[in-house]
């Protein structure tokens, strides 16, 4: 069984060097064309989102169209700048009790954590790395580029934890954990279970109207998630 884990928000807070880093990384490749052409940030919706379509819309803004080439440009500039970025000004902090929770999924006999999230993996793993969490906790990580919506994500998780376990995976055998209704849709739509966490923008009322399996206001307790977890997987014996 698997339970896969949401970055941003969830794990992590990374104070925003996200998209100041791909804005960065969009200025470098397309300069401003004067002084007054500035875009405006706080108006681009990041919750929940894939890192490919938060590129599109800070193109948008731009009125560029998008293209392949770009986007591999754009990534390979972004992944430089956030390095940076995380180096310099240590942005990253872990959300109370993240660490302690994905050990205890590392070491449960019937469990197996990964990673879920609409981040690219090299900038995903600075981001957990920059929070102290190991990455190579992880068995594997499902990310923003691999999908064309955060829909797609769970069915790969679930083929690619079976891939690591030798079997077929069920939905009801993977647990989402994440911090935005865009977790819970996707874990449901996929017929997968999801525990609601309200460490990002959302409040516990707010994710519990979308009906997840469970909702907790953070992680720092151990014994409440660990109840979650066996909530959504009645198969763990232990």
């Amino acid at each position: 069984m698997i339970v896969l884990f949401d970055i941003d928000g969830t794990l992590l807070r990374s104070r925003g060097v996200g998209l100041r880093a791909m804005q960065a990384a969009l200025e470098s490749l397309y300069p401003p064309r004067s002084a007054d052409d500035h875009h405006d940030l706080s108006v681009i919706d990041t919750a929940g989102r894939l890192d490919p379509l938060i590129w599109r819309d800070l193109l948008a803004q731009r009125d560029i169209e998008p293209t392949e080439a770009g986007h591999e440009a754009f990534r390979a500039r972004y992944g430089d700048l956030m390095r940076s970025m995380i180096e310099a000004e240590r942005p990253v902090v872990e959300l109370e009790g993240a660490s302690n929770a994905v050990s205890w999924v590392r070491d449960h006999p019937q469990l197996m954590p990964a990673l879920l999230t609409g981040n690219y993996p090299e900038t995903g793993r600075l981001k957990v790395a920059g929070a102290g969490i190991d990455p190579d906790d992880f068995a594997f990580g499902v990310w923003g580029f691999e999908a064309d919506t955060r829909r797609g994500l769970p069915p790969i998780g679930l083929r690619r934890g079976g891939e690591h376990l030798g079997r077929e995976i069920a939905p009801d055998e993977a647990v989402v954990v994440g911090d935005t209704p865009a977790d819970i849709d996707c874990a449901r739509a996929s017929g997968c279970r999801v525990i609601a966490v309200a460490t990002g923008r959302f409040t516990e009322e707010e994710l519990a109207a979308h009906e997840p399996d469970a909702t907790l206001r953070d992680l720092s307790d151990l014994d409440r998630f660990t109840r979650a977890v066996h909530h959504c997987l009645p198969q763990l014996t232990t």
